[in-house]
């Protein structure tokens, strides 16, 4: 389909945009509210496109691709490590050394797996599939990325998906993977 981009395009994208949100993250001091709303904004962006390379992307690369499996469980894994690291930010009051010692310990992880991702899946994956299936799963991808809204203080509060980000129970980074897994088995 003419205009739409592959899945390596889509989560290229996301890496950008997450690494905006940091730039963003290190240009304002730690005990800015401010700086709690865009560590907030990352661990949605995070989650999306992690549930998005889980759902989609490591299912696909564990059976094309010559060590795919091992790949997909490493990437399971760090999704794993970077969820936690994300819950005990939320935990975090801004302007703790806490706070800040979690900030750059994520922006760090973050930044490794980014790079991770695309020197080494990337490339792998794009060798491996033809570009309709890339294409196709870049449209899924899309599809499950545009569920959750990008801010966990939207202004429509009664809205589906929405009013599940904002429910109590459970951190943000655990709303947002169950809204997430829940409509992407619907693809």
């Amino acid at each position: 389909m003419a205009g739409e981009t592959d899945a390596i395009s889509e989560l290229t994208d996301d890496h950008r945009h997450v690494e905006d949100i940091f730039r963003q993250i290190e240009a304002l001091p730690n005990a800015d509210h401010i700086c709690k709303m865009y560590t907030d904004r990352a661990t949605i962006e995070l989650v999306r496109h992690f549930v998005s390379e889980e759902e989609f992307v490591y299912p696909v690369l564990s059976d094309r691709v010559v060590d795919g499996a091992d790949l997909a469980k490493k990437g399971m894994e760090d999704h794993g490590r970077l969820e936690q690291l994300m819950r005990n930010l939320e935990d975090a009051e801004a302007g703790t050394v806490t706070f800040a010692r979690l900030v750059d310990q994520l922006l760090r992880e973050v930044r490794r797996q980014t790079k991770e991702e695309e020197d080494l899946l990337f490339p792998r994956l794009k060798d491996a599939l033809p570009p309709p299936t890339l294409t196709d799963l870049g449209s899924r991808i899309r599809r499950v990325k545009s569920i959750v809204p990008t801010r966990p203080y939207p202004a429509t509060p009664g809205v589906p998906p929405t009013s599940k980000l904002l429910f109590p129970g459970p951190g943000l980074v655990d709303r947002v993977r169950a809204v997430l897994s829940g409509w992407s088995h619907a693809f």
